[in-house]
């Protein structure tokens, strides 16, 4: 399990109406709001899989559109368990208000960070896997969907396993009913979980106290600079800053990242020599690093 990666402080993220119909002949039809594919997929009993993408203006959302979104062998595997969503975010970023919000909402909640980007998620929208575009043919994309899909049902029975067992023997089924998802998104959707396995194994033979701890601090710290941001609130965020570093001991690139978030919150009190003292210290941690350059 690699390292936490600390959530930067520019929360900008971005559903589109009832689009790209794929064709009277095609077993499926791509829907382009979140409401009704929700609703669709509890009313059916399927799971979404919801496209993030660029289609009007970034090649290669083009491409997996042509080449895998809407050709019938990948539909044709898929539709039976999906409800199939696509997302589209136009270049301008003109959309109607709510259809922008909604969407800014979506790709800040499951932390998409470029097009295209594809998340797998319950019909209640709790995600369990990711994907993205890759160089090869519909039958094979289809088939690695299929097998993040049944790693997410063994997640969900050793879920059920869990209950019937005590102490570490518990904690080991919550860790495997835990997806492997990167950033804090671990900690967001599936924190009882998380919590559980390290509730039910307190002397840390699974050696998961480290990693989960460090996601839960990272998820809490950044729902609190989340919400103090939109109150615009620097002040009260560096000090919430410089209370996360200390209470968990950051190191190395974590570290980096905390520090570049308080030297955006000096900028914006006006404070450049504290700015530039915050920076200098990011640099001598490792100059290499991508914060760091």
């Amino acid at each position: 399990m690699t390292g936490p990666r600390l959530l930067l402080i520019a929360f900008a993220f971005v559903l589109l109406p009832a689009s790209a119909a794929t064709g009277a002949d095609d077993p499926a039809v791509w829907l382009g709001d979140y409401p009704s594919a929700a609703e669709a997929a509890r009313a059916e009993d399927k799971k979404l899989l919801i496209v993030f993408t660029g289609t009007d203006w970034i090649d290669i959302c083009q491409k997996f559109h042509d080449e895998i979104l809407v050709h019938p062998t990948f539909l044709a595997a898929l539709s039976g368990r999906f409800i199939l969503l696509k997302l589209e975010f136009p270049k301008d970023g003109v959309m109607p208000r709510e259809e922008a919000a909604r969407k800014k909402f979506l790709r800040e909640a499951y932390q998409v960070r470029g097009f295209p980007s594809v998340v797998l998620t319950e019909a209640g929208g709790r995600p369990f896997g990711l994907n993205g575009y890759q160089e090869i043919g519909p039958a094979e994309y289809a088939s690695q969907i299929h097998e993040i899909d049944a790693a997410h049902e063994a997640c969900l029975a050793a879920f059920e396993e869990a209950a019937s067992h005590e102490g570490v023997a518990r904690a080991e089924r919550l860790r495997r009913a835990v997806p492997n998802l990167p950033g804090t998104l671990m900690a967001r959707y599936y924190r009882p979980e998380m919590e559980g396995v390290l509730r039910n194994d307190p002397e840390d033979s699974l050696q998961l106290r480290d990693a989960f701890g460090s996601l839960l601090a990272e998820e809490d710290y950044g729902k609190t600079m989340h919400q103090l941001g939109r109150e615009a609130k620097w002040a009260e965020m560096v000090e919430v800053t410089e209370r996360y570093i200390s209470d968990n001991e950051l190191k190395g690139e974590a570290l980096q990242r905390a520090l570049f978030n308080q030297a955006v919150l000096q900028r914006r009190m006006g404070d450049a020599k504290g700015e530039r003292a915050v920076l200098e210290k990011i640099v001598s941690i490792d100059p290499a690093s991508e914060v760091a350059l």
